[in-house]
């Protein structure tokens, strides 16, 4: 079985490799969007395990610092994304609007690409060391610009995955033993 998930993980990489570089077969792009939700999905559920009771996870997070921009009622404020994902993000910012206001917001995903702007509403404030972090939810958005944003967290998982591919077998406690030994 591990066998079959590392050459799973390591043919999806390289599926998502030829797609970023618009190389990708037509024949295998059904099969690499199903890849890619495939992946998600499963990873969502491994997200869930970790958020406390009562939370919810509709969508896969990464860990990323992209530069926001957000319009609060003190005035536009510029932070970094501790995390996003196609349905919100989160930041770190010196004072946050009280939950369930909505907000514009602008998102710079890269050098070469525009702007994202749009609308989103405060889901959560959590005061972190003299800050607050600051959870919203995505509620107007262009197509194009959640696209944008799921490649950029496919990027991200594919980074991760080959990381840890290169890396080798996850070593073992002394005294554990794996199917097969």
């Amino acid at each position: 079985m591990a066998i079959r998930l590392k050459h799973w993980l390591s043919q999806f990489c390289a599926w998502h490799e030829q797609y970023r570089k618009g190389e990708l077969p037509a024949e295998l792009l059904e099969e690499y969007q199903q890849a890619c939700a495939d992946l998600c999905e499963t990873l969502v559920l491994a997200q869930r395990l970790e958020i406390r009771a009562g939370g919810t996870r509709q969508a896969l997070r990464v860990a990323r610092a992209i530069p926001v921009e957000l319009d609060l009622r003190a005035g536009k404020v510029t932070a970094l994304t501790q995390d996003i994902s196609v349905s919100g993000l989160s930041a770190l910012v010196g004072n946050a609007p009280e939950v369930g206001t909505q907000i514009a917001f602008r998102l710079k995903l890269g050098r070469d690409v525009a702007v994202v702007v749009g609308r989103c509403r405060v889901v959560a404030t959590i005061p972190v060391q003299g800050s607050v972090r600051l959870a919203v939810v995505f509620e107007e958005i262009a197509d194009d610009a959640r696209s944008r944003i799921e490649n950029l967290v496919i990027d991200a998982i594919s980074a991760e995955i080959r990381t840890v591919l290169l890396r080798g077998p996850i070593p073992r406690e002394e005294g554990t033993r794996v199917e097969g030994d």
